[in-house]
């Protein structure tokens, strides 16, 4: 057991631990560099990490190279310059201008933060154009979208996040391969779903939880290829049919008590210790198709990896990762790492073809051999952005590193108080909140930017009728005053023809609070040592212990399940 040097509490680093961390062991010039054994639990790393990630906050500023106008992560108060995607990746300019020597006498982090703050960023995390969905980010093959993140493949969709191949859906959070669904959390191959969470091939449905397999249910839990039940108990086609004719899914006070009663249902159901599929030898939750895995969260495809969260495509050897896969090995410490990346640490943003990235950022596309980079393209033994030879890299890399044991940075993440993003802004603010106060007092930095919402009139969720076929396209032109958190936000046209052609309300509150709401129905990045509520047996769960629920292990749910 180990303390945590930022919460201060008691955290374990196993001999399983330890050996990965050896297996992963970096070589500079045939010279192994050892890493050192992490001084935070997973919680502090893993929020460390998520303090330079922006998702989901957009602005609207200049392009430092055009002039003209784009959406972009960065605020205009913010110090750095910033080019549109297409610019960015373009010969327009050259990161290598900004190239400098490394500074013995002067920290590693300090240095690096002078680099980003030179250096061009990218307006958005684009990998490929879209049509007609400016307002996006961290995705590519978009049409028709509006702040939707951290996905690929999607048409005419709205508000949401972690998602592949959907079509027409809105307000989600883990949605995949689905059409029409609305409110939804971590579904798969779902057709027509409202309300509903952790549900497989489920259609024409609302209110469900942990169902697969289902059509015409309201209100269900754990079921498996059922039709025609409401509260898990079965109708006759003509008894649920006549059912749903009183059921007036438009009405905003109808669906604000269905939700509660639901939730009611769901407490005296059991849930599963972790949920996942086609696993072997896994810890954590959400995980599918996973093999020797420990603390792992929503991920698929994993081998051998540790302390990972949000690796939604294949990977192996990897330990402390948050985002994204696909092909990536032997990576550690790092965020949004993927697309063949190999042999990447404690770097930001590094993906499509990179090979041995220390502390790089946003180095894409077939960088080798770099250390402490920033926006390279295509290139390799460069460190802090100026080239060297390969005896030349290898010499002052070994050189850097034994600097920074020092300075007591190797190994480490980034420093949060270089971060390009306010804590509030970053994906940290969603998992881990805290207040101004004590972000400040922890390292992080704050954002007070906020961008003006213009509309004709405000109005507050009085004055808008219950029933959508009551609402009036006049309502496009006022801002909606969020009855939670008190922000403007508007309805977008196509947005109000999703809300009226499939019968459903107009959410009185702002899309960051729906947001985290969804999130709030997701267990935490934690476990808890527990004891099955069938049989008694040891099960490590992310149920938290003093929340109401049923929590089931394996064996037990499966046979209630049957």
């Amino acid at each position: 057991m180990k303390t945590c040097t930022s919460c201060k509490k008691q955290f374990e680093f196993s001999i399983e631990d330890k050996k990965l961390l050896e297996k992963l062991t970096p070589a500079i010039a045939g010279q192994k560099i050892q890493l050192p054994e992490p001084s935070m639990c997973f919680n502090c790393r893993h929020r460390e990490k998520l303090s330079f990630y922006n998702r989901r906050h957009l602005y609207r500023k200049k392009c430092d190279l055009t002039g003209k106008m784009m959406v972009s992560v960065l605020s205009p108060d913010k110090p750095y310059k910033a080019y549109n995607v297409n610019d960015w990746f373009s010969d327009k300019w050259d990161p290598m201008e900004y190239g400098r020597d490394f500074d013995f006498s002067r920290t590693f982090f300090e240095q690096f933060h002078e680099l980003m703050l030179t250096t061009p960023h990218i307006g958005l995390a684009l990998l490929a154009d879209n049509i007609n969905s400016d307002y996006t980010n961290d995705n590519y093959r978009l049409k028709n979208c509006y702040l939707i993140f951290d996905g690929e493949q999607a048409e005419d969709s709205y508000y949401g996040e972690s998602f592949i191949l959907l079509k027409n859906c809105m307000d989600f959070i883990f949605l995949y391969q689905s059409e029409l669904c609305y409110e939804c959390i971590y579904c798969t191959g779902c057709y027509d779903l409202k309300y509903s969470k952790f549900c497989n091939n489920c259609s024409s449905s609302w209110f469900l939880r942990d169902c697969f397999g289902c059509k015409n249910c309201i209100c269900c839990a754990n079921l498996h290829q059922k039709e025609y039940h409401i509260f898990n108990k079965p109708y006759l086609k003509e008894e649920y049919e006549e059912k749903m004719k009183e059921f007036n899914s438009g009405d905003y006070r109808l669906i604000e008590e269905m939700k509660k009663k639901a939730e009611e249902f769901f407490v005296t159901q059991p849930v599963k210790a972790m949920r996942g599929m086609q696993n072997q030898d896994v810890v954590g939750d959400n995980l599918n198709n996973c093999k020797n895995a420990y603390y792992l969260f929503d991920c698929i495809d994993q081998r051998d990896c540790r302390y990972c969260v949000d690796n939604m495509a294949k990977a192996s050897d990897c330990m402390d990762m948050h985002a994204w896969g696909d092909g990536t090995e032997r990576c550690y410490n790092s965020a949004l790492v993927g697309a063949g990346a190999m042999n990447v640490y404690m770097s930001c943003y590094a993906g499509v073809g990179v090979d041995s990235l220390f502390y790089s950022y946003w180095c894409t596309r077939n960088c080798k051999n770099l250390f402490g980079c920033f926006g390279l393209k295509q290139k390799e033994y460069c460190i802090l952005n100026k080239q060297y030879s390969k005896e030349e890299y290898e010499k002052l890399c070994l050189k850097i590193v034994e600097h920074m044991k020092k300075t007591d940075e190797w190994g480490k993440f980034f420093d949060p108080s270089i971060s390009d993003y306010g804590y509030n802004e970053s994906l940290a603010s969603d998992y881990y909140p805290m207040r101004k106060e004590e972000a400040l007092a922890k390292g992080y930095k704050w954002s007070d930017y906020e961008s003006k919402v213009e509309a004709k009139k405000i109005i507050s969720e009085d004055e808008i009728p219950d029933n959508i076929a009551d609402v009036s396209h006049d309502i496009l032109n006022n801002a909606i005053k969020c009855n939670v958190t008190g922000k403007l936000f508007k309805i977008a046209e196509p947005e109000l023809e999703f809300y009226k052609k499939n019968k459903l309300p107009i959410p009185r509150k702002h899309p960051d609070q729906r947001h985290i709401e969804r999130i709030s129905m997701k267990n935490p990045y934690t476990l808890w040592d527990r004891n099955c509520d069938e049989c008694g047996t040891n099960i490590r769960t992310s149920h938290e212990p003093n929340k109401p629920g049923i929590i089931y292990c394996e064996s037990c749910y499966m046979e209630a399940a049957n």
